[in-house]
């Protein structure tokens, strides 16, 4: 079910609910939290969390080492530096 989140406080054109991925960076690991119901702006693509789904991406993210996961991505990490010349 759609969750009216009414206009957006960026740009204010209308927010629809869209199923997202959310990254959450909690001290040295990475988490990928699929499909989570997610208000985005229809413009500007600003996202916006109903309460209850904020709670549950933080109990996911607080119970994560008594869950196991549905899968694990290994992803390359480098440093950023301005180029030479």
């Amino acid at each position: 079910m759609n969750h009216d989140y009414g206009k957006c406080h960026v740009c204010g054109a209308p927010i629809e609910e869209r199923s997202v991925d959310h990254s959450v960076h909690d001290g040295q690991d990475w988490l990928l939290i699929r499909a989570v119901p997610t208000g985005v702006c229809t413009r500007c693509g600003e996202r916006v969390l109903r309460w209850q789904v904020a709670e549950r991406l933080e109990e996911i993210t607080r119970g994560r080492r008594q869950v196991t996961p549905a899968g694990a991505i290994t992803v390359p990490v480098f440093a950023f530096a301005a180029p030479v010349g």
